[in-house]
């Protein structure tokens, strides 16, 4: 069964993005020169999760207002919940995917999926047999360890080149202060774990020290 879920969930992502929908119905359509001044909204007006994340897009003009996303599934990445959008820039079709992870709590699928993004900027999908290697999807992480998109305009506008970076950085720098993934949790346990004991090989020495 869960073969079955992932293999739909590829075709669903392949299809996004091969470039299917150019004939397709029309959709929201977001004019760049229309830009919204980024350091005009301020992201703790947002709630620090997924649905916080889309409003904070939508009012810095990266999301159209009234177009319905698709939930994905987003547990076949180790997410805990995940929209796509599909509309266009400028005229120019754009599809973006936003998850949310849980940094204190990420099974290996997760770890595995956010690991090779840090470390190439992609990831890869599971096939049948394990990971297709041969299937690649960029992305990109928010510095909280959070959040994670997919974003996808093959315009050379310098309109959508910009409105794709700018995506980038607000991602980036959403609720940047609040980052804490499990692995730091786990180094900070184990911190206090070895200053307790050097505090208690520091009171047996004192104490060993006194006998004398």
């Amino acid at each position: 069964m869960k073969r079955i879920i992932l293999a739909m969930l590829c075709a669903v992502i392949v299809f996004s993005f091969s470039g299917c929908f150019q004939s397709g119905p029309k959709y929201d359509n977001i004019d760049t020169a229309q830009s919204v001044d980024a350091d005009s909204i301020s992201q703790k007006n947002y709630d620090n999760n997924l649905d916080g994340l889309v409003n904070y897009f939508k009012a810095l003009h990266y999301l159209p207002v009234t177009t319905t996303p698709t939930q994905m599934l987003a547990e076949v990445i180790g997410a805990v919940k995940g929209y796509r959008y599909i509309y266009t820039v400028n005229g120019s079709q754009t599809v973006v995917e936003l998850y949310e992870y849980n940094p204190a709590a990420m099974n290996d699928t997760a770890k595995r999926v956010l690991g090779e993004i840090r470390e190439t900027g992609s990831f890869h999908l599971f096939n049948k047999e394990g990971v297709d290697k041969d299937t690649t999807y960029t992305a990109y992480l928010s510095d909280n360890g959070k959040y994670m998109m997919i974003y996808t305009d093959n315009s050379n506008n310098d309109g959508n080149l910009i409105q794709a970076k700018s995506a980038q950085k607000a991602l980036k720098d959403f609720y940047a202060d609040t980052a804490e993934t499990s692995d730091a949790k786990e180094n900070s346990n184990a911190s206090q774990t070895e200053t307790s004991e050097n505090k208690q090989n520091s009171n047996a020495s004192g104490t060993d020290g006194s006998s004398t």
